[in-house]
């Protein structure tokens, strides 16, 4: 999944200067350096977490997706050189985006199907853009028009509408059952919210990753994983559950951290900058990695957490994942022997 973060890193050095007089020989202190002071990064300032999650709210009651009058909720699932492709309630819109000059395009396209594996997603039906129209309302983007069934010659009306909000927002659920919470999805904004409402409503202790494919937005999720810590909750992986990139990272997050023989732990680099570069092809002194680091050294430690944030950018590229051996889960202090 895509992360973008950047890096402010000031190293002090403390300088003790020479005293001297002409009443006594002369000395020199050596001079001894100070521990360097590591500034925090964040993608998003912590002090305006609050002002972001309250605009995503208001932002995320304009996305929506409406076939011959029955709306649907939406939610991202990828992107082409040309396309965002979105999930609704029947299945994938393909919608035309210019992302160099950051503007949507009047192209439309459906394909219905079952989307609960979106790996194994096989389209029953397509239907293609009919006079698609580009509107603005505010800051959402509006596509507007008819789209054809290939199949029947069958037209019908759409309307879709899309903000900056969409590709950050994610699709996670959130299940409580007493005192342990199970997790599954793709995290974003939207499981930040999820969290924190868990947190300040429920008695949860425990949070369970059952099967999590990644982070839509990185900046975020960095700050759901210290909700998490701040909670002192523990995380779960079970037999049988997966973790993938952002959910490794909210993993990292429990203050008590079990992992058991069967789950799965998957890390990789994050991409791209704007030169296109993942993570994995920068220098360790690349301000790109700031907000990670700084991430990992809250949840991991000073040694431990750059150790592993580094590691994991190099152990598999963006588009690939590599799975964690208990091994290294011990060595990294993910978990004990």
């Amino acid at each position: 999944m895509k992360r973008i973060s950047l890096l402010i890193l000031t190293a002090i050095l403390g300088l003790q200067g020479c005293n001297s007089s002409n009443k006594s020989k002369s000395t020199t202190k050596p001079v001894l350096p100070t521990k360097p002071v590591i500034t925090a990064v964040h993608g998003i300032q912590p002090s305006e977490v609050a002002n972001y999650i309250a605009e995503f709210k208001l932002a995320k009651e304009n996305l929506k997706f409406t076939f011959e009058g029955a709306e649907s909720k939406i939610f991202y699932v990828d992107k082409t050189k040309d396309t965002i492709i979105i999930k609704y309630d029947k299945g994938l819109v393909h919608a035309g985006f210019d992302f160099k000059n950051n503007e949507p395009t009047a192209s439309l396209t459906l394909y219905e199907g079952d989307t609960s594996d979106l790996g194994d997603f096989k389209a029953t039906r397509m239907l293609t853009g009919v006079d698609i129209k580009i509107s603005e309302d505010d800051d959402t983007s509006i596509y507007s028009g008819s789209v054809k069934d290939q199949v029947t010659g069958g037209i019908y009306s759409i309307r879709l509408q899309l903000n900056e909000h969409l590709m950050g927002a994610g699709d996670s659920k959130l299940i409580i059952n007493g005192k342990k919470a199970t997790l599954a999805g793709t995290l974003g904004t939207s499981t930040y919210i999820q969290i924190q409402e868990m947190i300040n409503t429920t008695s949860v202790d425990t949070l369970i990753l059952s099967n999590v494919s990644g982070s839509d937005n990185d900046a975020i999720n960095m700050h759901t994983g210290r909700l998490i810590r701040n909670a002192s909750l523990t995380t779960l992986m079970p037999k049988g559950g997966e973790a993938y990139s952002g959910g490794v990272d909210l993993f990292a997050a429990g203050a008590q951290r079990i992992f058991e023989t069967g789950g799965k732990l998957g890390v990789h680099s994050w991409c791209c900058t704007a030169d296109g570069k993942d993570a994995g092809q920068l220098s360790k002194g690349d301000k790109a990695h700031g907000a990670q680091l700084t991430y990992f050294r809250e949840m991991l430690g000073t040694e431990k957490g750059p150790e592993f944030y580094f590691y994991t950018i190099n152990a598999a590229p963006a588009n690939k994942i590599h799975l964690m051996s208990v091994a290294d889960m011990v060595k990294y202090t993910l978990t004990t022997p």
